[in-house]
């Protein structure tokens, strides 16, 4: 290329559209989900059961769930039973909340791509 050719603007992904009606659903099914799951493992131990609770929960949020659990264990000795059940379900939700926003984009360029066909 010469200096006087201009040189091709590298392409851009256009931004997802802030109010995705299938984007914003999907993620909406997907928090509810989560949230139901999460009420499992509280529930099985309330009534002094083991169950499927806790795995319904690691299966809704992988992959981070288990990068997340290996940083709870790592943390974990030093605190309290009620501050490690605390710290795992805060990492539960940011990493569902993360799933979310993942669901959220590629529904949405989906949604925008039959759009402009």
């Amino acid at each position: 290329m010469t200096e006087s050719t201009p040189k091709p603007a590298p392409e851009t992904l256009a931004p997802t559209p802030a109010g995705c009606g299938w984007g914003r659903r999907v993620a909406i099914v997907y928090l509810a989900l989560v949230g139901l799951a999460l009420v499992l493992p509280f529930v099985e131990v309330a009534r002094g059961e083991h169950g499927l609770g806790a795995v319904a929960v690691t299966v809704l949020t992988a992959p981070w769930s288990g990068l997340l659990a290996n940083l709870a264990q790592a943390i974990g000795p030093s605190l309290p039973v009620a501050a490690m059940r605390a710290l795992g379900v805060t990492l539960t939700v940011a990493a569902a909340l993360l799933n979310a926003r993942v669901f959220y984009g590629i529904v949405a360029r989906m949604e925008r791509d039959a759009r402009s066909r």
